[in-house]
């Protein structure tokens, strides 16, 4: 068995992007196999973001729960994800679009360790993937600037999020303001 690495924020988003992708395909069943897929999506992340050699799973193998995975397990499952998904391994996450919202924000290092905070909390809900990446990146960025009394901060966000048809960037805040609770 091996040990807890701690990731860099954008592998847990690609990770979790990747495996989202992936299940929307309609590729999987049963509990076991959405384990694996989650450790695959996770490695496979590891290697893009933290440039990891192809052969970087030095691991032998992984355990969640009582079941215990090979690594032969997880490579073959990384290999039908990029399969699955025509290679094409870069999604786009709510962290891409995090540094735009700040900067538009003109957000202190107050409001942007909290922006940042918050957008990792959005990774224990599924509810955020209803909507673009952008949005709930804006909304959580809007959230900290309420949240540290920058309201000048969170109208810039608004203004600077904009959409064509449907705007469900006040609909996306309010699923989300739950964060602020969850924060404190």
């Amino acid at each position: 068995h091996g040990h807890v690495t701690e990731l860099q924020p954008e592998t847990l988003f690609l990770g979790i992007g990747l495996m989202d992708h992936f299940l929307t395909r309609g590729y999987l069943q049963g509990s076991r196999n959405v384990q694996l897929l989650g450790i695959a999506c996770i490695t496979l992340a590891t290697r893009i973001e933290e440039n990891q050699p192809y052969n970087s799973i030095m691991q032998k193998s992984f355990m969640v729960g009582i079941n215990l995975y090979s690594r032969s397990e997880v490579v073959a499952m990384e290999w039908l994800v990029q399969e699955v998904l025509d290679f094409q391994c870069f999604v786009t996450t709510v962290h891409n679009f995090l540094w735009f919202y700040l900067k538009a924000a003109k957000a202190d290092d107050k409001v942007e360790d909290l922006a940042k905070h918050l957008a990792l909390l959005t990774l224990l809900d599924h509810k955020h993937l209803s909507y673009w990446p952008s949005t709930v990146a804006a909304s959580v960025v809007a959230l900290a600037c309420l949240a540290t009394d920058k309201e000048s901060s969170c109208h810039r966000v608004m203004e600077t999020h904009s959409r064509t048809k449907d705007d469900d960037l006040p609909e996306c805040l309010m699923s989300l303001e739950w964060l602020i609770n969850y924060a404190s």
